[in-house]
């Protein structure tokens, strides 16, 4: 049985799903001037980049996207999909620009929080209508097992760019360890 692309997008989503809520609860308790890390929300900076940017974006990209656009008139809603990837690029940037003015001595607290916020909106959004997208692509049967298979060895590429199988499995272990500290324990009324 071939591995279905499609699927493997959809299973990324829930791990960028979980880095989503991750980055609100932290939003919300920098705002409820709670202490947090910095080496975690370092850690969650490097996810967003390297893990939902390069490597799951990457797949979508380099891959699946270009492999769909011309099939079943879906090249505009790829094109939405293309500028979505540019804000949440541009919202982890500012995010990494504000940490490193943190680490340099200037409160920037708000700043991560609002970013840290900004981006868990839009990757909830984003993720939301990528994944009726998928099934719409799942219900009409728009891959052939060959393409499928086709785009799994491009997938496989992908996860080379970033360190391979595993770094990957490292960066999911992350997700787990931040999931797993005290601060995102800490029961919010926010």
């Amino acid at each position: 049985m071939v591995l279905n692309a499609t699927k493997n997008l959809k299973q990324d989503h829930v791990l960028v799903n979980r880095l989503g809520r991750i980055a609100k609860k932290c939003s919300d308790l920098l705002y409820d001037n709670s202490d947090i890390p910095l080496e975690d929300i370092k850690i969650i900076s490097m996810l967003i980049q390297e893990f939902v940017d390069k490597l799951h974006h990457g797949k979508e990209e380099k891959a699946y996207f270009p492999q769909m656009n011309e099939k079943n008139n879906f090249s505009e809603e790829i094109r939405k999909f293309l500028i979505e990837h540019e804000l949440g690029r541009r919202i982890a940037k500012m995010l990494v620009q504000s940490l490193v003015s943190w680490e340099d001595g200037l409160d920037s607290r708000e700043r991560v929080a609002r970013f840290l916020k900004a981006y868990s909106v839009f990757i909830n959004i984003h993720t939301e209508k990528e994944d009726l997208f998928f099934d719409l692509i799942e219900e009409k049967g728009s891959l052939s097992e060959e393409e499928h298979s086709q785009l799994i060895g491009r997938y496989k590429f992908c996860n080379s760019e970033v360190g391979g199988k595993v770094r990957v499995e490292q960066m999911i272990k992350l997700i787990g360890y931040l999931e797993e500290r005290e601060w995102m324990k800490k029961d919010t009324n926010i």
